[in-house]
């Protein structure tokens, strides 16, 4: 085999390798903790020492050229020097097992190659103040391994001498172990570099989508103030909604968005006659068209918010009928948005199950009966079965006060 075609085979081996690596980190959780990933990293990086050697080329006289160096150089760059050391260790009686005239050479340059670019590896560094990777420091570490591996064959002893084995194959050695080190320490730096970025963006967003919540929150809270008569209207149809979307399958982002629709469901109702609102009597024809205003103003008023689900349009939907009597727009089922029907029905039972200034609670069998009489007409019979499997089957009750799901 040409010098060429090894450093290719090498090469590939190598890239299989990173394929595998890289394979193992995307399985990995997005949960799952660092220190456990940095682990699961250095258990892998000793065995591609192992592998590094179970790939290796007898050229005769039991001398064998492989990736040993490269393994010990990226373990010292990305694991740190005892998983360096580690992997050396691991080879080294890997290599004295397989044995031959050579294998003190071998593990001599094994010692060299940990020793060294552990080093440059440190001065690097120590130089750049950072423990960040950089491709300077990959590039000292490939040339230390490969001068080391190279300078090795000086010491194997035959007939042919150590001398003229340097001067045969030195610089494939050096060439096999310089390349490798490089490909695969510039990959997993650039791999490292992406997971980085994703985690920051993953952090930004959950930042972003705290104050999200935390405004939205603040928004719901404010309707307290315009009608105190419904204090915790919205967080209780939120809970429900969300224990309904549960019972229907809703992947857990879907039942974010649903949560904070049920939020602002009423934000509308700034736009409406206070007195209208406290009125301890039930509202007239006139006094109930002002009441229907607040779906579409709720609507206008989150409309430019750039959510991640279509809140405003939930917002919008949330009085519409299955049937298509229902307002603002007459929508009938095919075109009302699921979360619109869960919040219709969940917004309609709660506010049977709550006290009113004109009327008392209703109790949990009346008001279920009056649900199911408009199943399949005003609200979505799915959605009125899975309330009655909450609250009859399941025990479902409103949260206490101060808590939310």
């Amino acid at each position: 085999m040409s010098e060429l075609q090894y450093i290719l085979l090498s090469t590939g081996v190598m890239l299989a390798f990173l394929g595998f690596f890289i394979v193992l980190e995307l399985l990995l959780p997005p949960g799952f903790p660092d220190k456990s990933r940095k682990q699961v990293r250095n258990i892998v990086f000793v065995l591609f020492g192992i592998v590094a050697l179970t790939f290796h080329l007898n050229i005769g006289d039991d001398v064998i050229v492989d990736l040993r160096g490269a393994a010990i150089a990226i373990a010292n760059i990305f694991g740190g020097y005892w998983v360096g050391f580690a992997t050396a260790v691991v080879e080294a009686v890997y290599r004295w097992r397989i044995g031959g005239a050579a294998a003190l050479a071998g593990l001599l340059g094994i010692m060299g190659c940990f020793l060294l670019s552990a080093i440059l590896v440190a001065l690097s560094r120590a130089k750049n103040a950072s423990n960040d990777v950089r491709l300077g420091t990959i590039l000292l570490a490939g040339i230390a391994v490969g001068i080391s591996e190279s300078l090795s064959l000086l010491l194997i002893p035959g007939p042919s001498g150590g001398l003229s084995i340097f001067h045969k194959i030195g610089m494939t050695v050096f060439l096999v172990q310089f390349v490798s080190t490089m490909l695969f320490g510039g990959l997993l730096k650039l791999l490292d570099e992406r997971l980085q970025a994703v985690a920051e963006s993953g952090r930004k967003t959950q930042t972003l989508n705290e104050i999200l919540k935390q405004s939205i929150g603040a928004l719901s809270s404010a309707m307290v103030h315009r009608d105190p008569t419904t204090a915790g209207h919205e967080k209780r149809v939120a809970d429900l909604a969300v224990a309904v979307g549960k019972e229907l399958g809703f992947e857990p982002d879907r039942l974010e968005g649903l949560y904070l629709a049920a939020l602002v469901h009423d934000v509308g109702q700034i736009q409406v006659p206070a007195e209208i609102l406290v009125r301890p009597r039930k509202l007239g024809p006139e006094e109930f068209e002002l009441i229907k205003v607040h779906c579409e103003a709720g609507y206008d008023i989150l409309r430019d918010v750039k959510f991640p689900w279509p809140i405003a349009e939930i917002v919008y939907q949330h009085h519409e009928n299955v049937d298509g009597s229902g307002y603002p727009r007459g929508l009938n089922d095919e075109r009302i948005l699921p979360e619109a029907k869960i919040i219709h029905v969940c917004d309609a039972l709660e506010a049977m199950l709550s006290h009113r200034p004109f009327r008392r609670a209703y109790d949990i069998d009346y008001a279920m009966r009056q649900m199911q009489i408009y199943s399949g007409s005003h609200y979505d019979p799915e959605v009125i079965n899975a309330c009655i499997r909450l609250f009859c089957d399941k025990g479902y009750t409103f949260p206490e006060p101060g808590k939310q799901t």
